[in-house]
Order: structure tokens, then C-alpha cells, then sequence
């Protein structure tokens, strides 16, 4: 939790710089070009650890099938329900409230979305069924560092990677701060959206619960096992280490679960947010939505979403340890 204070506090005072900026009217339109090359380092740091797990590597072949296939239905499951109950709220695919007229929009193509977007959708539009090109640049890190770590990094390298990971987010964490202090209109969609917004999180909890159920049916698993499984939200820190007096096979599953929860979260945020909405793509990586899968969040939504997306995973961190205590107890 003291990670959370620290980005919570990094976060902050990254805003108070774009509002000064906002201000002064100044611009900076080269933020976002810098936001997506730390991203890249981020991602690529990520990877060389994972790589360099032997424990993760040797587990691909088994437990790591089974994690696999349960992170997709857990996904699957999330995108289904908050894309359900988005609507039901009244937001659009934007994540905008429908009838709001604080909020400035721009049409494109008979679609409403936000103006802070509606050039960079303009100038990035791509014909149907091809790739959205920060995925692919995420995909490529991502399997560069994994190779990287597992084959040629250095182990002196390997062993400073936690402190660059921790570095590097907190430089993500003051742009994406800024961002949200220039866009200006913050406050304005959080009054809007109210308490709809908070109600996120525990549609999350909801959904995982359901898609672990379901996984269960499938998987040798329990509906005790599957739900331990689940609950960690992507906190693969913590999470395994508290089921390991409970299984160790399923504190293994567990830490495969949370490690794909939170890389294919970052590979899928882009797609979903393009193909189905910008609020379904923050429920993928659960409590890594306010840390880890921030910038790619931010930067493939909106400020406004970005907001919603770190409540969502402070959240969901807080849950965690809740959860999965009483998971093993019942």
C-alpha cells in the first residue's frame, strides 16, 4: 500500500503541474510522443524479468497453459459485463455520460467523442481488422525484453530492473498527471459520472467471481480453487504468496494468472478501447490499472478515463488481501 501513497502523490502533483500550465497556456504537444517511448522502456523492463524467472519459464508448458486459458475467460467474462453495464449507466463507448454538455465532443463519423481525442482517432484511424500500432510496438518490447531476460541480459542487469520499473512508472505517473491538469475538464465528467464510477471496481469483483465459476467448470479446479485464483487482480506479488499454505499448485496457477492478467492486459487495453470501449479495457488488468497499465490506459483512452482507472485499482489492491483470505477460509 505504500506504493499506492507514492504514485497517488506523484500522480498529484503531475496535475498540478498541467493545471498551471493550462493556465499559462501552454502547450505541450510532444507530451504524448514522450509517453509512448517510456512506455516501451516500461514494457520492455517487464518483460526481461519475466524472462529472466526461470520459474515462470519451465511452468509455461503446464500450469501455465491452464493460467492461460483462465485469464482469457476471466477477460472475456470482464469485457462482457462492464460493456453490459456501461451501458445500463448511460456512458457511451468513450466513457462519456450520454446528454452530458459540460464535456467538450467531437463528432466523427457520427460518433460523440472526447475533443482531447478526436484528433489523434482523425489522424490514427486504421482500416477494419488491422492491428492498432501501439500494440504491436507494446507486443515487440514485450517479447524483446522476455528473450532479452531468458537468453542474454546480464543477471547484474536483471537484478536493478524493479528499481528502473519503479523509476520509469513514476516518470509515466507525472506525465500522465500533466495530461490530466491540461485537458481541463475533470472535475466537471467525475460530477457527472458520480458514483457510477465507484461502482466499477465492484462490478470487477463481480465479474471475476462469475468467470472463475465458469473457469472452474472447465479446468480441474474447485469453485474454491478458481476463486482464490482470481482474486488476486493481477497482484502477483502477494496474491501467491498468501495461498501458498493453502496449495501450492494453486499459488502457482495463481502467480501464472496474475502475471498474464497483467502483460495481456497491457497488449489487449489498446484493442478493447478501440473495438469495444474505453471503460471495458481498464476492467483487464485489474489492480495494475492504477500503476503498471496506467499510461497504456491513458494513453489509449482518455485523461478523464485514466482517472477512473486508477480508482479502479486502488480499489481492487485494497481488496485483494480481503478477498483472498476469505476465499481460502470458506
Amino acid at each position: 500500500m505504500g506504493y499506492l501513497a507514492l504514485y497517488l502523490a506523484i500522480t498529484v502533483a503531475g496535475y498540478i503541474i498541467g493545471v498551471k500550465l493550462k493556465r499559462k497556456g501552454i502547450a505541450l504537444p510532444w507530451l504524448g510522443h514522450v509517453q509512448t517511448a517510456v512506455i516501451m522502456i516500461l514494457v520492455f523492463f517487464m518483460g526481461s524479468r519475466i524472462g529472466a524467472n526461470e520459474e515462470i519459464i519451465r511452468s509455461l508448458d503446464t500450469i501455465g497453459l491452464v493460467a492461460f486459458a483462465y485469464t482469457l475467460i476471466i477477460f472475456a467474462v470482464t469485457t462482457a459485463i462492464f460493456s453490459l453495464c456501461r451501458r445500463l449507466m448511460g456512458f457511451d463507448r468513450y466513457g462519456v455520460r450520454h446528454g452530458d454538455r459540460e464535456k467538450k465532443v467531437a463528432a466523427i463519423g457520427g460518433k460523440t467523442i472526447p475533443q482531447e481525442k478526436a484528433e489523434e482517432e482523425t489522424e490514427t484511424a486504421t482500416e477494419p481488422g488491422r492491428v492498432n500500432g501501439l500494440t504491436i510496438l507494446i507486443v515487440i518490447c514485450m517479447a524483446v525484453g522476455v528473450v532479452g531476460g531468458w537468453k542474454t541480459l546480464p543477471g547484474t542487469f536483471i537484478v536493478h530492473t524493479g528499481t528502473l520499473l519503479t523509476v520509469s512508472l513514476c516518470v509515466l505517473l507525472v506525465i500522465i498527471g500533466v495530461d490530466i491538469g491540461t485537458s481541463g475538464s475533470i472535475g466537471a465528467n467525475f460530477r457527472s459520472a458520480g458514483w457510477r464510477v465507484l461502482a466499477f471496481p465492484f462490478i470487477s469483483m463481480g465479474a471475476m467471481a462469475i468467470g472463475s465459476v465458469i473457469a472452474a467448470m472447465v479446468f480441474p479446479l474447485s469453485v474454491q480453487d478458481g476463486l482464490c485464483v482470481g482474486s488476486g487482480f493481477a497482484w502477483y506479488s502477494l496474491a501467491p504468496v498468501m495461498l501458498a499454505e493453502y496449495s501450492t499448485r494453486i499459488s502457482a496457477i495463481s502467480f501464472m494468472h496474475n502475471v498474464f492478467r497483467e502483460v495481456l492486459g497491457i497488449i489487449l487495453i489498446p484493442v478493447v478501447a478501440r473495438r469495444v470501449g474505453y471503460i471495458e479495457c481498464y476492467g483487464l488488468p485489474g489492480s495494475t490499472s492504477m500503476d503498471v497499465c496506467l499510461p497504456v490506459i491513458e494513453r489509449s483512452t482518455s485523461a478523464d478515463v485514466a482517472v477512473y482507472a486508477f480508482i479502479n485499482g486502488a480499489i481492487l489492491s485494497a481488496s485483494v488481501p480481503v478477498l483472498v483470505s476469505i476465499f481460502m477460509s470458506i
